[in-house]
């Protein structure tokens, strides 16, 4: 083998081999989402089930001291709860506690101790708690008599074997992941001489494929996981109903000449009303059913049902008695699609994730094939310099919409805690909007100074602290300084990309480069909106602060070894203003525009004040009020920017199709009014009061919430072409307008919560809050198309910003 036969096997194999980590390196972060996604939700099943099976024995206990009677004196706690713990793997043992805290009666082969009742959760409203520590995990039923509580009763399962049952599913997830990293890096080696398109487009398809076939054998492991917990609740269910019977038959008592049995099981359905019918057979003829009707019939089974049937046939009796329990197959697969869709969210924003590494990745491969790259550092950080400053963005927006989907209900219950006045909640918002657009013109001049590295390094290091800053102290005047530092910190970061990514990009390709702003915070957002909302119920509030503080200090460090020292070339001192005095006297020139002031008081103001406003702050309280749980409520804020993403792009390019971006803008406008009272819609009478209320309310939020994000895909990149085929743009300049008109349009940032606040104060947290800020936009909006319809049709486009 040649000299250079050797090193390009070499380099095939660095480039292999690299890619393969790369790889892995995504993969991890997908297996990482999942597991931790499985192994909450299988938790919260087996808390379903063990409350489940408490609240029969807690039904029969409660009747006894109902009665007046001690709790110490019941007698028959053993042959309750012997069979449940006995049959069901997740159930290690089931005591009863008086109200000193004294164990007087215990069911199980290990001894349990009662977790201390700190930071318990509710569960089923105050029908119970959860307690947990890190190997235990106890459901706490209360037993009351007529007047107090009198005692509790807990069922206890260790957390290793809920542990080990996920993890014993998810060994061949591992395996799958390993071996296709394994040819992902395989399908690298052999493409490495072929043309650089081709190479590079096989290299993503397979990149794709890896993906996707692993997060397909998650989803279907998922799904295995999910049914099996979700059904082994109805098992665990008949046999405890089995084993309340079985005394009546081994007695050879006749189960039909016994009074009150189809109450028991009436009450049994009543406790569980995800079952659909409950009986006893006898030879496969109904004896007892939940429905009296029913009775005298052959049990007949239907396809749309699961049934669980527990034997209660003594020995050697020529007669089989069966319990049966029915379960809606429908009720089985809405719990399973519960939790799966909790993965998608995950999958989507763990996939942006993989996305912007494997594009750096092949960035850097490529860079590396330069012969001119390999020279130096220098030359190496510019020939890749989009590439690499693509995560920087993300990993900052996705590190401050981390605590979005719970902030306003945190800050609502730390200002309560406090005694503070409701109408305050809006403050920490208004702080950062206010400080995000204070920071933009000075920010521009830093640069011209600093430089574009120094001021994002200096936008990161900012929001870190502040994310510190709410996790060490979390009170409300610590909340409202650290919104405020974030918000200086995230526009100190925009301006510092904005200013990075122009500067390195060719005029022929400003439009792609922009195209990193526009997708770094829209994927940022959906991102971090999932991944937080999906965390808080894991590691709290203050541990998801803890986690962005720690994002934002790994993405200093990368920014501080990859963005270049030099050869950052600064805005034009026109872009930015020279001076104060000339940033104003442009702004003062643009505010006499008519078609400007149009532009920004009817369709840019209103535009932020409504993502700002209802979108980022009134939704999440809204959902939260009408009892969505956490993860719900940032999966549904990530439609919006989800939304804004796809209709973004098609509105660009019909904007530049037609150059009619005044009729794109009032499309925008109305459609925003129809999202807002689309969300408005479930609090009309005749859908609240509709018998698929729940599903209807459902609809009306994700619908509208979509539509919003639909039409500010509309506004958000037309509108500042619109502004800048201004006249004051041909006199000041298209770039400074663009400028200009961004820190102006951050007013309805800060506006935003003010107004929905005084909404909320006004009419409370429902459905007429929302119908008000529709109307009001619905009117701007027709102000804009009546006031503007003679404008002159444009000359040129200037698509310099979006965001």
């Amino acid at each position: 083998m040649s000299t250079q036969e050797a090193k390009s096997l070499r380099d095939r194999l660095v480039d292999a081999i690299t890619m393969t980590i790369v790889s892995a390196a995504c993969l991890t972060l997908l297996l990482f989402v999942a597991h931790g996604t499985i192994l909450r939700a299988y938790e919260k099943l087996i808390v379903e089930k063990l409350f489940a099976q408490g609240q029969l024995v807690q039904s029969v206990m409660e009747t006894y001291v109902r009665q007046g009677l001690p709790l110490r004196q019941y007698v028959g706690y053993q042959q309750i709860t012997a069979a449940m713990v006995k049959q069901d793997e997740m159930l290690d043992a089931m005591v009863t506690y008086d109200r000193e805290g004294e164990s007087i009666f215990s069911t199980g082969e290990i001894i349990v101790r009662a977790l201390p009742p700190t930071d318990e959760v509710p569960i089923a409203g105050d029908m119970a708690t959860v307690r947990t520590s890190a190997t235990m995990l106890q459901v706490v039923l209360p037993l009351r008599n007529k007047f107090e509580r009198v005692g509790d009763l807990v069922l206890s399962v260790d957390r290793t074997r809920i542990n080990a049952k996920v993890a014993k599913e998810f060994a061949t997830v591992n395996y799958v992941a390993i071996v296709a990293s394994l040819i992902f890096g395989l399908i690298v080696f052999v493409n490495w001489e072929a043309p650089a398109a081709s190479r590079r487009r096989r290299v993503a398809i397979g990149f794709a494929a890896t993906y996707l076939i692993t997060a397909t054998v998650i989803a279907f492991t998922m799904v295995a996981v999910f049914t099996d917990g979700v059904q082994s609740k109805g098992r665990a269910l008949a046999d405890s109903l089995g084993q309340r019977l079985d005394d009546i038959v081994n007695f050879g008592l006749q189960l039909d000449q016994i009074e009150g049995l189809d109450e028991v099981l009436v009450e049994y359905r009543r406790l569980n009303p995800e079952i659909s019918e409950a009986g006893v057979t006898l030879n496969g003829r109904i004896v007892v059913h939940s429905d009296a009707g029913k009775v005298g019939r052959y049990w007949a089974n239907d396809q749309a049902n699961y049934e669980y049937r527990s034997d209660l046939t003594p020995a050697n009796h020529p007669r089989p008695a069966t319990v049966v329990v029915a379960v809606p197959k429908a009720v089985v697969y809405w719990q399973v699609l519960r939790s799966v869709k909790n993965f998608a969210a995950l999958f989507v924003a763990s996939g942006f994730f993989a996305y912007l590494f494997m594009q750096v990745a092949q960035a850097l491969e490529q860079a590396r094939r330069s012969e001119t790259a390999r020279t130096s550092l220098r030359d190496w950080r510019e020939s890749s310099a989009l590439e690499l400053v693509k995560p920087i963005f993300f990993l900052a927006v996705f590190v401050d919409h981390l605590a979005y989907a719970f902030l306003p209900q945190y800050v609502t219950e730390i200002a309560g805690n406090e005694g503070l006045k409701s109408n305050l909640v809006a403050v920490p918002f208004m702080a950062y909007y206010l400080c995000f657009a204070l920071a933009l013109m000075p920010a521009g001049r830093y640069e011209m100074r600093i430089g574009s590295r120094g001021l994002i390094l200096a936008g990161l290091v900012t929001t870190a602290v502040s994310m510190l800053l709410v996790a060490l102290s979390p009170t409300f005047s610590s909340l409202v300084i650290a919104r405020g530092a974030c918000g200086i910190g995230q526009g100190m970061l925009f301006i510092g990309i904005q200013s990075f990514v122009l500067a390195k990009a060719s005029r022929e390709s400003r439009t792609r480069a922009n195209s990193i702003i526009v997708f770094g915070y829209q994927a940022g957002m959906i991102s971090g909106m999932a991944i937080g909302s999906l965390l808080v119920g894991q590691i709290s509030p203050v541990g998801v602060f803890v986690l962005g503080a720690t994002i934002a200090l790994a993405t200093i460090g990368y920014s501080y070894l990859v963005l270049p020292y030099d050869g950052v070339r600064a805005l034009p001192a026109k872009s930015v203003g020279s001076n104060a005095r000339e940033i104003w006297r442009d702004i003062g020139l643009m505010l006499r525009d008519g078609k400007f002031m149009r532009t920004i008081l009817c369709v840019g103001i209103p535009a932020k004040a409504v993502l700002t406003g209802s979108v980022l702050f009134a939704m999440p309280l809204l959902l939260h009020a009408k009892g969505f749980v956490q993860e719900d409520i940032g999966q549904i804020i990530m439609i919006y920017a989800a939304c804004v993403i796809f209709s973004s792009t098609w509105a660009a390019k019909l904007a530049d199709q037609t150059s009619n971006t005044r009729m794109i803008l009032g499309w925008g406008t109305v459609l925003t009014a129809t999202g807002l009272v689309m969300i408005a819609s479930h609090g009309w009478p005749s859908v609240a009061t509709s018998p698929h209320a729940s599903l209807l309310v459902t609809c009306a939020m994700v619908f509208g919430i979509a539509l919003v994000g639909i039409a500010h895909g509309f506004i958000n990149a037309p509108v500042v072409t619109h502004v800048t085929e201004t006249d004051v743009a041909r006199q000041v300049g298209s770039v400074q307008v663009g400028a200009s008109y961004r820190f102006l349009e951050r007013a309805g940032h800060t506006l935003g919560p003010i107004f929905m606040g005084q909404l909320f104060l006004a009419f409370g947290i429902g459905h007429m809050a929302f119908a008000w800020a529709g109307l009001a936009i619905l009117f701007l909006g027709l102000v804009f198309l009546f006031t503007s319809r003679h404008e002159p049709a444009p000359e040129t486009t200037h698509p310099e910003y979006a965001r």
